[in-house]
C-alpha cells in the first residue's frame, strides 16, 4: 500500500511538472503574440503620425487652425486605409473642391470639405450607419470625408479613375470631366512634390 502511494505521488509530481512547463510555454507564446500586436499598432500609429507631420504645414496654411488641420489629415489617413484610396488623391479632391474649408458651400448646394450634395450625404450616410439628419451634419469634418471617400470610391470602381472623378464632380455632365480631372492631376503632382520635399 505504501509503495502504491509513493508511485501515485511520483506520477502526480511528474504530471504537475509537465503541466507547469506547458502552461509557461503557452504563456510566453501569448505574451510574444501580444508584443507582435503591439508592434503592429505602434507601427500604424507611427505611420499615421508621419503622414500628418508630412502634410500638416500645407493643410494648416489653408485652414489657419492646428486642430482643424490635424482632424482633416487624421480622417484622410484613416479613410484611405479603410477604403483603399490613395491619401494623395483624397487630399487633391479636398483641395480642388473646397481648399480645405470645412464650411464651404457651393452655388449648387454642395457642402463641406469634399462638397457633398445633401441627397448623396443622406444616402451614403445611412448605408454607413452615420447620423446625417440634415445639411448641417455634412459640415462635420469626419463625416464629410468618410462619405466623400465612399462616394469617390464607388464612382471610380464603376467608371474607372478618370470618368469616376468626372462623375464625382459633375454627374452625367461629361463635358466638365476633362477640366476637373486635369485639376486633380495637377494637385496630386504638387502634393507628391511637397511630400518629397518635406521628407528630404
Amino acid at each position: 500500500m505504501k509503495k502504491i502511494l509513493i508511485i501515485i505521488s511520483c506520477i502526480s509530481a511528474i504530471a504537475l511538472t509537465v503541466f507547469s512547463t506547458w502552461h509557461m510555454s503557452r504563456g510566453r507564446q501569448g505574451y510574444e503574440g501580444e508584443i507582435g500586436v503591439t508592434d503592429i499598432m505602434i507601427s500604424k500609429y507611427e505611420a499615421k503620425a508621419q503622414f500628418i507631420n508630412d502634410h500638416f504645414p500645407m493643410v494648416h496654411a489653408y485652414t489657419g487652425s492646428e486642430t482643424v488641420a490635424r482632424r482633416i489629415l487624421s480622417a484622410v489617413y484613416e479613410n484611405s486605409l479603410l477604403y483603399g484610396l490613395s491619401p494623395g488623391l483624397i487630399l487633391s479632391v479636398i483641395e480642388v473642391e473646397s481648399e480645405f474649408n470645412p464650411r464651404a458651400y457651393s452655388a449648387a448646394g454642395a457642402i463641406g470639405l469634399m462638397q457633398i450634395m445633401p441627397v448623396t450625404g443622406t444616402d451614403i450616410g445611412r448605408s454607413l450607419g452615420l447620423w446625417v439628419n440634415n445639411d448641417h451634419d455634412l459640415y462635420d469634418i469626419e463625416k464629410n470625408i468618410q462619405i466623400g471617400v465612399v462616394f469617390l470610391k464607388e464612382c471610380i470602381e464603376r467608371l474607372g479613375e478618370r470618368n469616376g472623378l468626372g462623375y464625382y464632380y459633375a454627374g452625367h455632365n461629361t463635358e466638365h470631366y476633362h477640366r476637373y480631372t486635369k485639376k486633380i492631376a495637377v494637385a496630386r503632382e504638387l502634393w507628391m512634390v511637397y511630400r518629397a520635399r518635406e521628407r528630404a
